[in-house]
């Protein structure tokens, strides 16, 4: 029995050990967060948010604005990234997030009326 405890034990700091070790190989991350507004001001819930590195055609990242059009989403530390946001009715917006030298950059959207539609 005391055996098996002893061995039990071992193994459990083991995986703490190796846990800690994975933490750490983790690049740093930055946090994009914002919220995306209607025209009149209020909340944009649904709108698409894609988050791509400058210079990338492809997104990697992907979320959806919430009840009160937030979002947030964590991207990896030392790049610069364009975030863009989409609603249906509404023209798509970009800005850009430099990732090399902040840890949470705090974006704000006023979408604009699509041209020729009516908005939603």
């Amino acid at each position: 029995m005391t055996l098996l405890v002893t061995s039990l034990a071992g193994w459990a700091g083991v995986n703490v050990a190796s846990a800690a070790q994975e933490k750490k190989k983790r690049p740093p991350r930055v946090v994009i967060s914002g919220t995306v507004f209607k025209e009149s001001g209020f909340s944009l819930p649904g709108a698409s948010i894609r988050v791509r590195r400058a210079g990338e055609r492809k997104a990697r990242w992907e979320a959806m604005s919430d009840r009160q059009g937030e979002f947030g989403l964590w991207v990896p530390q030392g790049a610069e990234y364009e975030v863009h946001v989409k609603a249906k009715g509404y023209e798509e917006q970009t800005q850009k997030v430099d990732g090399k030298s902040s840890l949470h950059e705090r974006l704000v959207f006023h979408m604009k009326p699509a041209t020729g539609e009516k908005k939603p």
